[in-house]
């Protein structure tokens, strides 16, 4: 993750996978199986980590490193309609190169990040003076740190990791200046939203200049760059993610009773052909208290669906993961908190690239014309609304539609 430079945790997220299936790219979850359903991890008991036995940085003992690290598993773990859990289950185990309790070198790094790989722990390193990332080939001065999952089996998470770089809590003015202690717990927030399985997310996508309070309302944590501490407060798109993906299903508040999904398709100019990738956002209707810039909930069209599947020029080979269904190239399913809605579409941002990519690791621009929002949209908990598809506007022609039988 980065500070306004971005959070680059989505493609370091990519470096120690070992999982059953590659990644797909997905403007919601993180991670999607040939079958279209996310990978999630188990929730039956509490998803166990482990901390390095070493200080964050030169000013951020172990201790208080240990007990940020809890604080902020509990912001996701505090979402009452989301029955995802964590515990710390003790110090980074030693394997391989890695024996002395804290990770500082490239060697001791690969060592636990292949235990990792192999299933066996979850471990949150500390960089105490960037010097790790350094090894690792990484900008010491721009990046606050990285994470994600480490291997699945067919279904689930097995284990993941987190990377945090002291440098931008040391109390020095240089190399960096330092984040405040709210906007670096922010920054570790946003990464153990990727170790959980989340992806980006772009609404308000006008906060990347100053932007008022209803805006930052809604601003996600799950915004890939890191804009204002307060991202370290869940908006309603986190919420409603973490919940479609680990919903609480018992108790008086759960994901059924409070939150609906809106679905649908966007459409080339012709009505027909699916369009991938393009943003997606549903928005409160506005009566009066600016609901529509702090309620909002967003997905990439066709998160589904393999990125690029079957082109030529772009096809990564093999290294994307999703359905390769049809229907699902220009399918989107937004969760939302019940109440009324319209949806937009927009282009991702030009600087959402890379590691900072939403909906797949690099970006295409909306073809065509944004249309008119959609709605308003009445969803009840519990419901499924569907059909509400979106045409695109001015697209070129296809060259099927003109070719005979």
């Amino acid at each position: 993750m980065r500070a306004i430079p971005a959070f680059v945790a989505r493609a370091a997220a990519m470096l120690a996978l070992s999982l059953a299936a590659p990644l797909a790219g997905a403007g919601g979850p993180l991670a999607i199986r040939d079958n279209g359903q996310p990978y999630v991890w188990s929730t039956a008991a509490p998803i166990g980590y482990r901390t390095d036995n070493g200080p964050i940085s030169a000013s951020v003992s172990e201790a208080s490193a240990q007990a940020r690290v809890a604080s902020m598993f509990a912001v996701w773990q505090g979402v009452p309609t989301s029955n995802i859990a964590f515990t710390r289950i003790g110090f980074i185990s030693a394997t391989g190169a890695f024996s002395d309790g804290d990770v500082s070198t490239a060697a001791e790094y690969t060592a636990v990040v292949n235990d990792c790989s192999a299933g066996n722990q979850s471990p949150i390193i500390y960089d105490v003076d960037g010097s790790l990332l350094v090894d690792l080939g990484f900008d010491e001065t721009g990046v606050i740190g990285f994470a994600g999952p480490c291997a699945a089996n067919a279904t689930q998470f097995l284990s993941g990791r987190v990377v945090m770089n002291g440098l931008f809590q040391d109390g020095a003015a240089a190399p960096v200046q330092d984040l405040s202690a709210t906007g670096f717990d922010a920054a570790l927030i946003h990464e153990i939203g990727h170790f959980v399985g989340l992806g980006h997310s772009q609404i308000n996508v006008n906060c990347l200049s100053p932007c008022g309070a209803d805006d930052l309302a809604g601003l996600p944590t799950m915004f890939p760059f890191l804009v204002h501490d307060s991202q370290g407060q869940l908006a309603p798109d986190d919420i409603a993610w973490i919940s479609r993906l680990y919903p609480q299903t018992s108790g008086g508040t759960t994901f059924a009773n409070t939150h609906g999904t809106i679905t649908g398709i966007v459409f080339f100019a012709d009505g027909e052909s699916h369009a991938q990738l393009v943003n997606v956002i549903a928005r409160q209707v506005d009566t009066g208290g600016n609901q529509d810039r702090r309620i909002a909930a967003s997905v990439v069209s066709g998160f589904k669906f393999r990125v690029f599947h079957g082109n030529p020029i772009n096809d990564p080979g093999g290294d994307s993961a999703g359905t390769e269904a049809p229907g699902d190239i220009g399918l989107f399913e937004i969760p939302v908190p019940a109440g009324n809605y319209t949806l937009s579409v927009e282009s991702i941002d030009e600087e959402f690239e890379d590691g900072s990519s939403v909906g797949a690791d690099i970006r295409i621009p909306m073809p065509g014309t944004a249309p008119a929002p959609v709605g308003p949209i009445t969803v009840v908990p519990g419901s499924v609304v569907p059909g509400n598809n979106i045409t695109l506007i001015g697209t070129p022609p296809r060259f099927d539609q003109f070719e005979g039988p």
